[in-house]
């Protein structure tokens, strides 16, 4: 039967649609991780550009040997290219030669004649001197001794070199994806035209004259096989519709709040920017204001992709970690100690508790990630309890089992909100989480740690009363 036309016809269209799909998918998804990646890249020159052009606003104290040393310093340490040109565009200073060797000029340059011509230029160009491809933004600054262009660079392989990790895990994932996804439509054509491909050859035998020919292993009765076949097919394609629609929908839900987490913080950078470009850099009030909610939302952004990374780096990894000996109780120790100031802060009282003098508090894990799971749950407690709060931490045994738990006495959960609290992006109090910077997956990262180590994670909480996590991993 898997020789049959009628098999390698379906089988192929498969073939061709699943690569098709992944093709412009993985297309699709590389165009847009290059345009957020240089973008990314552009706007942290222009805010590196807004830090140089301070050294430069009274025209003559930049000239220093020892200003032009520190600024020189200052762009090799960022690898940046820093020029500094008069608006015939001369150049005065540049980080990566030496000033005897200084001569050409760069008026023609596109970034500095758009610069001159509009105050603010943009390129991306051939560089000789750095022999690469390097992304360019200049700025003319009026100074008290006249106008200057400032001009920064990044050599583009720099900005390849981020990028070329996000490519690896994209063909990574396409791969594995366009695999399972020939494996199920492997699967699917089988079941399609095994049944089809008997019925025709027994339809074909009857129509030559042999009325003898049954469709094997199905029940005698022609119209109830017929029947039964159809609603096999029926529940094959179903189920494959269920599992597809399933698959589109988280699909759709993650790429969904993977958006809004990202446009909001870029909503507020690119308003802050604007208003900084527009005048507002000279208002010595509010500039320094602007420039740290600005640097808050790049952390936010920062926040967000580490934990997409780690969570992925931990869902790839799941069932193959090598499980070892580990403590629970010095972990614990460490754990406090990162967070005592905090805890101090909100005059919390903090205590910790073993279950007997007998009780064991080794388990099968790994110690990273045991801190980790340690640290989100304790980091939520303190987020959560209100000051001269209550946080208690127990390590009991309970058969082959050891239990850290973590209980509070904040705010609580909601009944509605416990099956939910461990999902990616979810979050019992919206607004509060993400102004204190949660990303909404430090809950999923614990889970999916805990899975990783063979455990369990569970919570209990009542509203005004705190809540109490509880993991569960196998003693050693």
């Amino acid at each position: 039967m898997i020789r049959s036309r009628f098999f390698w016809k379906n089988f192929l269209s498969y073939v061709l649609i699943i690569a098709f799909t992944t093709f412009i998918v993985s297309y699709l998804l590389v165009i847009k991780a290059e345009q957020f990646v240089e973008h990314t890249a552009l706007e942290s020159l222009q805010e590196k550009l807004v830090l140089f052009e301070a050294f430069f606003e009274d025209g003559t104290s930049w000239r220093d040997p020892e200003t032009i040393k520190k600024l020189i310093q200052m762009a090799r340490d960022t690898n940046t290219r820093l020029t500094v040109l008069d608006e015939h565009g001369e150049i005065l200073m540049e980080s990566e030669i030496e000033e005897i060797q200084i001569s050409e000029n760069h008026k023609t340059r596109p970034e500095v004649a758009q610069a001159v011509r509009d105050s603010l230029g943009v390129a991306k160009r051939y560089s000789t001197l750095k022999d690469a491809q390097t992304l360019y933004t200049a700025k003319k600054t009026e100074t008290q001794k006249g106008p200057l262009i400032i001009r920064l660079g990044v050599p583009i392989g720099d900005i390849q070199s981020r990028l070329s990790d996000i490519f690896s895990a994209l063909a990574i994932g396409a791969g594995f994806g366009m695999v399972l996804s020939l494996l199920v439509a492997l699967v699917i054509v089988r079941r399609i035209t095994d049944p089809v491909s008997e019925m025709t050859k027994v339809a074909g035998a009857i129509s030559l004259g042999n009325y003898a020919a049954r469709i094997r292993r199905l029940p005698n009765n022609e119209i109830g096989t017929l029947g039964e076949a159809i609603n096999r097919l029926a529940e094959a394609v179903q189920a494959n519709i269920s599992r597809r629609e399933k698959m589109e929908q988280i699909r759709r839900e993650f790429s969904s709040n993977v958006s809004h987490e990202l446009k909001t913080p870029l909503t507020s950078i690119k308003g802050y920017v604007d208003t900084l470009l527009t005048g507002a850099l000279d208002d010595k009030e509010n500039n320094v204001r602007f420039l740290r909610i600005i640097e808050n939302n790049v952390d936010r952004l920062s926040n967000l992709v580490t934990d997409l990374l780690r969570l992925a780096t931990i869902e790839a990894n799941e069932g193959v970690v090598t499980l070892e000996p580990v403590d629970w109780l010095p972990i614990v120790q460490e754990a406090l100690a990162r967070h005592q100031i905090k805890a101090d802060n909100k005059k919390l009282d903090i205590s910790v508790s073993v279950g007997t003098n007998n009780s064991s508090t080794l388990v099968k894990g790994r110690a990273k990630a045991m801190s980790h799971i340690l640290d989100n749950l304790l980091n939520n407690a303190l987020h959560y309890t209100p000051e001269q709060g209550r946080i208690e931490i127990t390590i009991r045994q309970e058969g082959k089992f050891i239990e850290l738990a973590v209980a509070d006495s904040g705010i609580g959960i909601a009944p509605q909100d416990q099956p939910r609290v461990f999902e990616r992006f979810y979050r019992v109090d919206t607004a509060r989480s993400r102004n204190e910077g949660g990303t909404g997956l430090g809950l999923a990262i614990v889970k999916h740690l805990v899975i990783q180590l063979h455990g369990t994670i569970s919570v209990d909480s009542q509203l005004g009363k705190g809540a109490i996590f509880r993991v569960r991993l196998l003693a050693n």
